[in-house]
């Protein structure tokens, strides 16, 4: 990425040059070929040149007489972002098909004053009552849609003013990006931008040897803000390992614990009772403890989660670039609810090959031409994980049908799901990525209790949910 300074600079200089380069490269190609027919001599020939190379001197200085006329603080500031425009259907049984189009924008400034502290905001598409989605769906008769304050933090690096190395120390501190280590969404959506802070210790570092890094990660996030009681919040740490096997193989390990506080007045606050479909959608999400009236038996209050969540998590990636034809790997990742009774296990296990070199569920690609294929398999029990947080694109759903168009229940979160997610990613353009994604999900138990509320998916038909995108990134 180029800082602004640099991003006028190059709007600058090539507004500037690119009618001398044109006459430039045509007054040598014209040179040559005069030179050839013997219509011009050598010296001719070197005192137009050397016209041309004084042009390109004047252009020059004039370029940078105008840079010098910038105010210096451009150089700290680096724009970054990212457009994404996407097809989306969903196909059941005999569902009546469902087809949206969406769209994703990002839009954000780092600025670095110093090695040793920066600063970066963006603003994002999407609901702003939705932690895990900047989707925007077309659907709204061309009005316009929400941007929303995405992120907002600051980085400290301790460094020279402190006699500290460079880069030991990361302290994060505001709205930010989810910085543990993962390799898939089974605990934190990519989406999600948590608030608190974080800080990051560096141990071990190399570039020869089995252990090429060993780094450290703590977790201080406020889920919500309660003035009359105690503050719902997540604390946590990760261990996070970096090896090497020859020049064959990079193998990654992880292990975290995520610890929540207090999050009985998150489910009352933000889980609403109301809703034709509440008694499905309860069941389907984390177990929740309701109040439900007497006569009609209707979910009436929340009163919080059935059980707490402390999640110990484990994380592997093994890459290997040079073993096969192509480069491969394979990832996974578990979750594990030590305050849940039952339903507590989930994990993501996959495999990719291709240009991608590591981080296969992503595909993050480089170079035009450069592909990925990935495949991954889903299994994540109903308390395993927060469902307000994970991934929320394997959401298990039935929707209307042809006999039923106005019925159709919706899941809470990438919980209670068994699935199967098979994505393939190419690069058509510098900073443009196609990716085609498809989701098989059906619902891990079929038949759920929910506080004394049994609840059917009617033969727990298999959903498929495509997703067809394209995604500049600047």
């Amino acid at each position: 990425m180029r800082t602004m300074r640099g991003v006028l600079a190059v709007a600058v200089a090539l507004s500037l040059a690119v009618g001398l380069a044109a006459s430039v490269a045509h007054a040598k190609d014209l040179g040559d070929i005069l030179l050839k027919k013997g219509l011009i001599t050598e010296d001719d020939l070197k005192q137009a040149r050397e016209e041309d190379k004084q042009k390109a001197a004047v252009e020059e200085s004039r370029r940078d007489a105008i840079m010098a006329k910038l105010p210096k603080w451009l150089d700290m500031i680096t724009p970054f972002g990212d457009v994404r425009m996407r097809f989306e259907g969903f196909y059941q049984g005999d569902r009546i098909a469902e087809n949206r189009e969406r769209y994703r924008a990002r839009v954000g400034l780092t600025a670095v004053p110093s090695e040793e502290a920066s600063a970066t905001v963006r603003l994002a598409t999407g609901d702003p009552n939705n932690p895990v989605t900047r989707n925007q769906t077309f659907n709204n008769t061309f009005t316009q849609n929400n941007i929303n304050l995405d992120q907002a933090y600051l980085t400290i690096k301790p460094g020279k003013t402190f006699n500290l190395e460079p880069g030991l120390f990361v302290l994060t501190g505001g709205k930010f990006s989810t910085n543990a280590y993962r390799v898939s969404e089974l605990v934190w959506d990519d989406d999600l931008t948590p608030e608190g802070a974080t800080e990051t210790v560096n141990l071990f570092e190399q570039r020869e040897g089995f252990l090429r890094g060993l780094r450290i990660n703590g977790f201080q996030w406020v889920v919500n803000e309660v003035s009359n009681n105690q503050d719902p919040w997540m604390g946590g740490g990760q261990i996070v390992a970096d090896t090497a096997l020859g020049s064959e193989a990079n193998w990654t390990l992880a292990f975290a614990d995520f610890h929540y506080s207090n999050l009985n007045s998150v489910a009352r606050k933000f889980l609403s009772p109301s809703g034709s479909s509440q008694n499905k959608q309860l069941a389907v999400g984390n177990r929740l403890l309701v109040a439900r009236d007497a006569t009609t038996g209707k979910v009436t209050s929340i009163n919080g989660f059935v059980s707490g969540y402390n999640i110990v998590n484990g994380t592997t990636e093994l890459d290997l670039p040079n073993l096969l034809p192509v480069p491969a790997g394979i990832f996974g990742e578990l979750a594990y609810n030590t305050q849940a009774e039952g339903r507590n296990v989930g994990f993501y296990v996959g495999a990719g090959i291709g240009k991608a070199g590591k981080d296969f569920y992503h595909n993050s690609l480089k170079n035009p031409g450069d592909w990925g294929l990935s495949y991954t398999f889903a299994w994540v029990e109903q308390d395993s994980t927060l469902a307000l947080f994970n991934y929320d694109d394997i959401t298990y759903s039935q929707g209307p049908s042809s006999t039923a168009p106005q019925t159709g229940a919706s899941g809470t979160g990438g919980v209670n799901i068994i699935g199967h997610i098979i994505r393939l990613d190419y690069e058509l353009f510098p900073n443009v990525q196609l990716t085609w994604k498809t989701h098989l999900i059906n619902a891990l138990d079929g038949s759920l209790n929910q506080s004394d509320n049994v609840v059917s998916w009617n033969g727990n038909p298999t959903l498929a949910r495509m997703q067809v995108d394209a995604m500049l990134k600047f």
